[in-house]
């Protein structure tokens, strides 16, 4: 039965026939009119609750029937509510029990009617949600009604069993429930509430289910299956250890770095200190007055951290004592290449002769004083390499003088082989020209005095050897020559005063044919690498000897009467010599 000031909640509405929806779950009993959507009940509701009219799920039970019932009361009982979205509006009858989201008639009609006087709009708030909602007796909405735009809201009046707490309610804490766009959403919320309830890398299933059951955002999570929180908390206990790593890695770094900090404080101050032979239990007592000391919990790191300390300002001490000595030693090549600029130090210069050239000023200027950074020596050494550089750049220069020497010796001395080389092709020299018949005329040319400058032997010596060359080559081709000339019966190889070298040359050629191996030497000689041709040579030689038989021959015939010509004027021999 139903227990006095209670009204019993009414059954399940029907879903109406004509479109399907999604229900909305029954709202909780709230002070004042139901709210627009909310937790599903769970016991019933205490006097003076009242609950929210269902939304559509069903079809109507044919128990229930509209037409049972007075038509009267029936038409009254409408009453507009709007769905959990804020958006939709649906209607409920109190007497028989339908819900449906089309405004029936009796309503419509009865907002058709003559306005009666406007029923005041009330603000409730959610006890689950904490969302502010609105009620005028008749209609329930998430909305704030636009008569509340510019009037007043009238307060909730308090049910003295509204405020009683419920009976059998587990929970007395609001209940918060959160819709999430995506499961990506869902993982990270339920990622932060682990974080939240300080869940570590080696907590086990059930101790993260009774750390975080309890908190709301654990049940608003529950789009997640078992298994897609089990591997959410694996990601979130991986990813948290190594934060967790990091972190100590980080602190002990801190640590490490503020006890290094205290011992560059103290340790300069103790006049014992010594990076080499001093030990930590030595200067120990001298740090535990700071609270850095203790940051660095284990004594044999704190001793490792000392020996490191002085390892590094041992180094530090090394490389500050090298840079002195270099610049000191720079300082003292700068003094030095000073006194060479101005003569008195030279390659040829010593210790002894270079210290005598210098003024007591001089001997006591910083840059060339001893030192603790420059002991006497190292100032005899660094003088000493400071002269072998100076004979190495000595060595360097007579070397660069000697070849450029060289090459214009040899320069002038190809100038002068290519004026012979002029003269053998005009034919003013020819492998038997002596030089005494020619120096007259070698001397004329502007490589002539050159060459003697070097050695007034040079240019008899060069012609001579220029000729003794190209003699050989000729005595050589001129015997080839030869055998073809005399095997041959051309015309064409037999020289007179008409014959062109031209012509020569192409009865040579015609006259070796034959023979692949004597047309290949007639080619090279025709066109020699060096020296002018041979062929060239014995042509001229050939034209040479006609000119003097024809002379001879002319002279012989304007000789007088009875002078006996061949025996008399001498005999003509093969190769044009006249023999006495």
């Amino acid at each position: 039965g139903v227990r006095p000031n209670m009204r019993p909640p009414p059954p399940p509405p029907p879903h109406f026939h004509h479109q399907q929806r999604p229900p909305a779950p029954h709202a909780p009993h709230q002070l004042g009119p139901p709210p627009p959507h909310a937790a599903p009940l769970q016991h019933r509701p205490p006097p003076g609750y009242q609950t929210a009219p269902p939304q559509p799920t069903q079809p109507p039970p044919a128990a229930v029937q509209a037409s049972t019932l007075p038509k009267e009361s029936a038409d009254t009982a409408w009453t507009e509510h709007t769905a959990p979205d804020g958006k939709t509006k649906y209607y409920y009858n109190s007497v028989t029990k339908e819900s449906t989201y089309e405004m029936p008639d009796a309503l419509a009609k009865k907002q058709k009617a003559p306005s009666k006087p406007a029923i005041e709009w009330k603000e409730y708030t959610d006890a689950s949600s904490g969302k502010k909602y609105f009620s005028n007796g008749e209609t329930t909405t998430w909305e704030r009604p636009k008569e509340l735009n510019s009037g007043e809201i009238a307060e909730p009046e308090a049910d003295e069993e509204q405020h009683q707490p419920s009976r059998k309610k587990k929970k007395t804490g609001p209940r918060k429930v959160t819709d999430f766009g995506s499961k990506v959403e869902a993982i990270a919320a339920f990622k932060g509430l682990l974080l939240a309830k300080g869940v570590t890398p080696t907590n086990k299933w059930n101790e993260v289910v009774k750390m975080c059951s309890s908190d709301t955002r654990w049940e608003a999570c529950e789009i997640l299956s078992l298994g897609e929180r089990k591997q959410a908390l694996a990601e979130y206990q991986t990813k948290r250890a190594n934060a967790l790593k990091n972190q100590e890695r980080e602190e002990r770094m801190r640590a490490k770095s503020a006890f290094q900090d205290l011992l560059a404080e103290v340790l300069p101050s103790v006049e014992f200190f010594d990076v080499v032979s001093t030990r930590f239990v030595d200067i120990r007592s001298y740090l535990t007055k700071d609270d850095r000391f203790y940051a660095v919990e284990e004594e044999s790191t704190r001793d490792e951290l000392f020996l490191e300390f002085c390892e590094e300002v041992r180094k530090r001490d090394e490389r500050k004592k090298r840079n002195q000595r270099r610049e000191a030693k720079e300082a003292f090549y700068t003094f030095l290449k000073e006194h060479e600029e101005d003569g008195s130090l030279t390659f040829a210069s010593t210790w002894k002769s270079f210290l005598s050239s210098l003024s007591d000023a001089e001997l006591k200027e910083p840059r060339f004083a001893a030192s603790p950074s420059m002991s006497d020596p190292d100032r005899e050494l660094y003088f000493s390499d400071y002269v072998i550089d100076l004979q190495a750049a000595e060595d360097e220069k007579r070397r660069r003088i000697k070849d450029a020497r060289r090459r214009a010796e040899k320069a002038q001395r190809e100038a002068y082989r290519s004026l012979l080389d002029r003269l053998a092709s005009d034919g003013t020299i020819n492998p038997s020209t002596r030089f005494r018949n020619v120096e007259n005329v070698l001397s004329q040319d502007p490589s002539y005095g050159p060459l003697r400058e070097q050695s007034p032997e040079s240019p008899r010596d060069i012609f001579d050897d220029y000729i003794e060359e190209w003699n050989d080559i000729y005595r050589r081709d001129r015997k080839f020559l030869s055998r073809l000339v005399q095997s041959s019966g051309k015309k064409t190889l037999q020289v007179n005063l008409n014959s062109t070298y031209d012509d020569f040359k192409k009865g040579l050629l015609d006259e070796a044919a034959d023979s692949p191996e004597n047309y290949q030497d007639t080619r090279h000689i025709l066109n020699p690498e060096e020296f002018v041709s041979s062929a060239l040579v014995y042509f001229n030689e050939l034209l040479t000897r006609a000119k003097e038989s024809a002379e001879t021959l002319k002279r012989r015939r304007s000789s007088t009467t009875g002078v006996e010509s061949s025996e008399d004027e001498g005999e003509i021999i093969e190769d044009g010599e006249i023999e006495g």
